[in-house]
């Protein structure tokens, strides 16, 4: 009797378990996994981006040129939509045209790496360039360090450091990177000049 009632326990257990959690009557709701929750997550963060995206499209082609900055690095970084370099460029190009400095040191970015645009480092350094005079620090730092380095025109070394110096100065850290990594001296300083004469004589 004893062994009937264990193998008829066994057999209860065994169609509890088959059934759903809540069928059960453990838990009062099913637990979504890990994955579960970041899909979840992932999802509602890619609906706002789309949503931001055409809203700066909507606002980029009425003329809001801060938002074509925002619809073409929306579209660069393959945010809300699938990457469009090609348009990211011409988004980027509206805004540079509308003297929005990001606008043109985002345009010249992808005109000096040849993404989206044919690569052309002499146009990308006239864009960092304007995008500097617009007061982008990026901007300047870039063209700085074409100047300093001769790429995409003449070497520069002098101007090259002291607008590498300019955005150090404005704490960009790329720029303070890049003086220390290329050994610059300070283009105000006329130490090397001196030496030079010294040598001369």
């Amino acid at each position: 009797m004893k062994k009937v009632l264990m193998m008829l326990g066994a057999a209860l257990m065994a169609s509890a378990l088959a059934l759903p959690v809540w069928a059960q009557g453990l838990t009062g709701r099913v637990e979504r996994t890990q994955a579960e929750l970041a899909l979840e997550k992932a999802e509602g963060e890619f609906a706002q981006l789309k949503a931001a995206r055409e809203e700066a499209r909507t606002k980029c082609a009425a003329r809001e040129y801060q938002a074509c900055y925002e619809l073409a690095e929306l579209q660069r970084k393959g945010l809300g939509g699938m990457q469009d370099l090609a348009g990211a460029a011409s988004s980027y190009k509206k805004g540079c045209d509308a003297k929005d400095a990001r606008g043109c040191a985002g345009l010249a970015y992808l005109t000096v790496q040849g993404r989206g645009v044919t690569a052309n480092p002499a146009e990308g350094r006239r864009l960092y360039e304007k995008s500097c005079e617009l007061g982008e620090v990026s901007g300047c730092a870039a063209w700085g360090n074409m100047a300093y380095t001769g790429t995409g025109g003449p070497k520069d070394v002098a101007g090259g450091t002291r607008a590498l110096k300019e955005a150090c100065d404005k704490e960009y850290q790329w720029a303070c990177e890049r003086l220390q990594t290329l050994g610059a001296f300070d283009a105000d300083d006329d130490t090397m000049q001196r030496l030079r004469n010294i040598r001369n004589n």
